[in-house]
Order: C-alpha cells, then sequence, then structure tokens
C-alpha cells in the first residue's frame, strides 16, 4: 500500500503541473458520472417525489410514455385475451323475452368465445328459453367477429333479432355477412 501512495503522489505533482487541463477532465468525468446515475434513477426519483400521482400525466396534461406503454399493454391483452362481457340485467332477461316471443322462432346458436364471456351468453339463452325457443342451443364457438353478433344474412328473423337486443339492451349487434342469403333454418 505505502508503494500505491507514493505512485499516487508522483502523478498528483504532475497534474498540479497542468491545473486548467485537470480540472476540464474532473469535470467533465464528474459531470458524466452524475447524469448516468440520475438517468438510471430518473423514473424511480420521480415516483418517489409524488407518489400521490395515479394518472401519471406530466404537468402539461400529456401523457407520459409509462402511460402509454400501459395503455398499449391494456389494448393488446383486451384484443388477444378479450374483455368480461357483463351479462343481462333480470329486466333486459325479461324486456328481450317478451320481444322474442313476436318473432318466429328460428333455430339459434348463442355462442361465447371464452369464459369472459360465457355469462353474457347465458343471460341470452336465458331469454330465448323465457321466450319458449325451442330451437335456442347455448354451447362455446367463435369465428364471427368481436361483439355481439348475429349471423349469417339479412333475413327477416336476422333484422328482428338484432332490433330486438339492441331495444332491449345497451349492446350494439353486427351482422355477419348482411349480403349473403340467410342460413336456412
Amino acid at each position: 500500500m505505502p508503494e500505491r501512495l507514493a505512485e499516487l503522489l508522483q502523478e498528483w505533482a504532475l497534474a498540479a503541473g497542468v491545473p486548467i487541463p485537470f480540472a476540464v477532465a474532473f469535470v467533465g468525468i464528474a459531470a458524466a458520472i452524475l447524469l448516468a446515475v440520475g438517468w438510471s434513477c430518473r423514473g424511480v426519483l420521480r415516483k418517489r417525489a409524488d407518489p400521490r400521482r395515479s394518472d401519471h400525466r406530466d404537468r402539461s396534461g400529456r401523457a407520459t410514455a409509462e402511460e402509454e406503454n400501459t395503455d398499449a399493454l391494456d389494448r393488446m391483452v383486451a384484443l388477444t385475451i378479450g374483455s368480461r362481457w357483463a351479462p343481462l340485467s333480470e329486466a333486459e332477461i325479461a324486456a328481450l323475452s317478451t320481444r322474442l316471443a313476436d318473432i318466429p322462432k328460428i333455430r339459434v346458436q348463442i355462442m361465447y368465445e371464452n369464459a369472459l364471456g360465457k355469462e353474457l351468453a347465458q343471460s341470452f339463452y336465458e331469454a330465448f328459453k323465457l321466450a319458449e325457443w325451442g330451437g335456442a342451443a347455448l354451447g362455446i364457438g367463435s369465428g364471427l367477429g368481436h361483439g355481439v353478433t348475429i349471423g349469417q344474412g339479412s333475413g327477416t328473423a336476422t333484422i328482428a333479432l338484432k332490433s330486438a337486443i339492441e331495444a332491449t339492451t345497451q349492446l350494439k349487434v353486427a351482422i355477419v355477412r348482411p349480403d349473403q342469403p340467410q342460413w336456412p333454418g
């Protein structure tokens, strides 16, 4: 260790001979270290500075990168997995079954793609059963697109079902391939 101390004192004499370049280099290195540490800790320091901020927005009201990333992740999950569909209320089931009783009965396959839509599908099935639609069936299935859809065609029954659902619930119904003939039965 004394050898190192002797080397350091010898180098110090060299640095003392050129003080301005030494000071500039020292300040530059110190600034670079501080910037690197500040950059790596900026997220942690910002959160600690105001932990009550839950909207992830800066003072100008613009969304921060963190919020945009969270929103993008939420959209990806919703498109990949889906969102939970709330079932129809008792009042909606009763109103829909009343409207369905006036429509000529056809075969209806009520499908849900995953567990997130099962309760809604079951509530639709309950409305069809209350309206005494013997051809109504409930099961898992997919392929008709996103949301509540009726397929295929634009026949009288398809349009009447769309109208009944939209009139008695908050749901919007899409008709799959309305330019095609209605499926038989």
